[in-house]
């Protein structure tokens, strides 16, 4: 009963904290200086009058800001986000249903490289504590944490697009490969599905860089966590037993202590995964990467108010959703959290 109330309050509390979101970014979306309107239409707007108060009277522009709210509310109650000013008012949910599956295509191996690198370099210091490799690993896992994302892109960019041209440095796919039937919506899943093993490939040499600039932040902090439990798990009782009994000690470090000391990295892996999430915004700008990032940044630019609440409100629910099942997720394992 305890556990269901538990629910039901952290399920009112992620809607109280959406609408917050969206009522807070529509404030600030519409402080923006200047005229959509002319914004989409250039300056030459100024010259056709009657189509300007068309558009303003349709889209609601020239209303006051709490009756646009009070449309924008209205509409999405009704499932309709608008129309992109940025994409010539084709349906913002048509933008973000083309934009978000690649968006989740980066994210996704950032999480692989983050938790497969993470995991193998942490354990690789925490197995050479205090020499040469842990000192050489803690000095480049400090190095990608405090290093911005974007920084990181360019660098990646210039390195393996420009001085190696190992590389594609822009765009999900080649023009030349076939793109794979829509099945799930996600292109390199559906061509996996297909077996369409041309396009996977040349979209997977596509996300490769952009995926590395934005994990290589979360690598840092994966291969922290895991070295500072793997060093305290070694200490525990069970190891000294372990090691008595005459264990070797790969034996040991691997099946006993790693197995232990990735747990917490469980715990992170929600956190991690949202994060990454809405962490591409500068990374796919730096590399055309076809997501919803760039469409973020385009929305900003032309003043695309449904575009950036839109996306804006799919960030908040992302975020949200990953909390909540964390929330549920901890007192599920753990009744001292909703007892308490």
């Amino acid at each position: 009963m305890r556990l269901g109330y538990y629910i039901a309050r952290r399920v009112g509390l992620a809607v109280f904290v959406l609408f917050g979101v969206l009522t807070i970014t529509f404030i600030l979306s519409h402080s923006i200086p200047g005229d959509p309107v002319i914004a989409l239409l250039g300056k030459q707007a100024t010259q056709h009058p009657q189509l300007v108060a068309q558009m303003n009277a349709k889209y609601h522009f020239s209303d006051p800001l709490w009756l646009q709210y009070y449309y924008y509310i209205v509409n999405l109650l009704h499932g309709n986000l608008g129309y992109s000013t940025s994409r010539g008012f084709i349906p913002v949910s048509t933008v973000i249903a083309e934009t978000l599956p690649y968006t989740v295509q980066i994210a996704f191996f950032a999480f692989v490289f983050s938790l497969g690198l993470g995991v193998f370099f942490g354990a690789l210091a925490a197995r050479f504590a205090h020499k040469a490799p842990d000192r050489t690993i803690r000095a480049l896992y400090l190095a990608g944490v405090s290093s911005p994302a974007f920084f990181v892109a360019i660098i990646l960019l210039i390195l393996f697009g420009y001085v190696f041209n190992i590389l594609p440095t822009s765009g999900a796919v080649s023009v030349n490969v076939p793109t794979p039937a829509t099945i799930t919506g996600i292109p390199m899943l559906d061509s996996v599905l297909e077996l369409n093993w041309p396009y996977f490939v040349d979209a997977f040499e596509h996300v490769i860089l952009p995926s590395l600039a934005l994990a290589l932040g979360a690598i840092g902090v994966v291969i922290r966590l895991l070295r500072a439990s793997m060093l305290q798990v070694l200490q525990a009782n069970y190891i000294r037993t372990a090691r008595a009994k005459g264990l070797s000690e790969g034996s040991v470090f691997f099946k006993h202590a790693l197995r232990n000391a990735v747990m917490p990295i469980v715990t992170l892996s929600s956190l991690l995964l949202y994060g990454l999430i809405t962490g591409t915004l500068f990374v796919e700008n730096i590399f055309s990467y076809p997501g919803i990032g760039q469409y973020v940044a385009t929305a900003l630019l032309s003043q695309d108010y449904p575009g950036i609440l839109a996306t804006t409100l799919v960030f908040a629910v992302i975020i949200v959703v990953a909390n909540l099942v964390a929330d549920i997720l901890y007192a599920v394992v753990d009744p001292q959290v909703r007892l308490g």
